[in-house]
């Protein structure tokens, strides 16, 4: 079901809800009538992604009214900006961590002389954690 967009017209408080829902806030025993805002939940979205400042959105909402060549530049901007922090957020499944202690000061090296083995499979990589010094194959 779609979600709209309703502001209380007594304690001015924005929410989301659905078309079918009673037109009376009942939250915080306010009881104040919603009246249905011209924005769509998606832009809100946008909007409460930029800031929460109760200010700002309404600031936002009255620019949509005032002048939509301007609030379409300006959520065009935001969207942009948000792209762009998306994009820029570390990839968090891309780093090595250690299996052992959860470390990411992790080096790749040679296995290296063994005793046992002599230099059987000395020419390996092994990734080593430089915090508790565990060595697993990449």
């Amino acid at each position: 079901m779609d979600r709209i967009v309703k502001q209380c017209l007594k304690c001015k408080q924005i929410i989301g809800c659905c078309k079918s829902e009673d037109l009376v806030h009942i939250a915080n025993n306010c009881n104040g009538e919603l009246e249905t805002l011209n924005i769509s939940w998606d832009e809100l979205s946008i909007i409460e992604d930029i800031s929460t400042d109760k200010n700002f959105i309404e600031a936002m909402i009255d620019l949509k009214e005032k002048d939509i060549i301007e609030y379409n530049l300006k959520m065009s901007q935001f969207k942009a900006q948000l792209q762009q922090q998306k994009s820029n957020a570390p990839q968090s499944g891309s780093t090595v961590h250690c299996p052992r202690c959860g470390s990411t000061n992790i080096t790749a090296g040679q296995r290296g002389y063994s005793l046992l083995t002599g230099f059987v499979g000395s020419g390996s990589t092994v990734n080593r954690c430089a915090n508790c010094g565990h060595k697993w194959k990449p």
